[in-house]
């Protein structure tokens, strides 16, 4: 039976903007042998690095924290975030001065000030917002730096919220990266022991509690290790192309 493989980004798959050989090889030959290969990502489409969609060539892509799902070029999946709670994620973000970041996927915006997206796409308010940007389908928001307990407070009746040691993220209720990962399990009608996850961080929890194998990198955080089934060798060592190997390759 095929093997579904899910692949966290960001010290998974990438590591200082670079994808090692053995990754890029070992996604290929299981492609080959008739194993799918998907991105999971909190990213919004259109925050995932062009290298990533170049070089894995995924076969689809769970993107927006499970918000978005896409196989080839259908997409089965767009859930966007509505107006009015838009506004209340950017008057958190004023409230407490905390620079959001609205991930669509077509387009990205930043609200209180310059984000890494340049000038361009920050926006003043959420009629700048619409009036510039009248097509966003937002899937997913990022904080800049960690929301305060009552920031969190005024948004969790809304959202899902991650909050990480340095920023936070913002999703729609009922959508996650292991919502993502199931939906595509009972399309495919994989068994669980059949699907696999890949990641290095606490956001990647629920995805990788939500597979049957859960592979951490070797850089991954220590309390991540504890609840995987493989620890592979460092992302920027080729850690996916390694536990391909080792999962699949070799054993076929």
């Amino acid at each position: 039976m095929k093997y579904l493989i899910f692949l966290d980004i960001d010290g998974t798959v990438l590591s200082d903007g670079k994808i090692h050989p053995r990754t890029v090889n070992g996604i290929r030959e299981a492609q080959k042998r008739g194993h799918l290969v998907f991105i999971n990502t909190g990213r919004s489409m259109n925050i995932i690095p062009k290298i990533v969609l170049d070089e894995v060539r995924p076969d689809g892509i769970v993107g927006g924290l499970g918000a978005y799902i896409r196989l080839g070029d259908e997409v089965f999946l767009s859930e966007s975030v509505p107006k009015e709670l838009i506004k209340l994620s950017m008057d958190v973000a004023e409230k407490f001065g905390n620079t959001v970041i609205l991930e669509g996927e077509n387009a990205s915006v930043s609200f209180l000030e310059e984000t890494y997206l340049g000038k361009e796409n920050e926006i003043k308010s959420v009629d700048d917002l619409y009036l510039r940007f009248p097509n966003i389908n937002v899937s997913k928001m990022t904080y800049v730096r960690p929301l305060t307990e009552e920031g969190t407070k005024m948004l969790e009746p809304y959202f899902a919220v991650f909050n990480h040691p340095t920023y936070s993220e913002i999703g729609l209720k009922g959508y996650s990266k292991a919502t993502g990962m199931e939906f595509l399990r009972e399309r495919f009608g994989i068994d669980k022991d059949h699907v696999i996850a890949m990641g290095d961080s606490d956001n990647d929890t629920f995805m990788l509690d939500a597979a049957g194998i859960a592979v951490v990198m070797g850089n991954g955080h220590p309390d991540v290790k504890k609840i995987a089934d493989f620890i592979s060798i460092d992302c920027a060592d080729g850690g996916v192309g390694y536990a391909i190997e080792k999962l699949i390759l070799e054993k076929e």
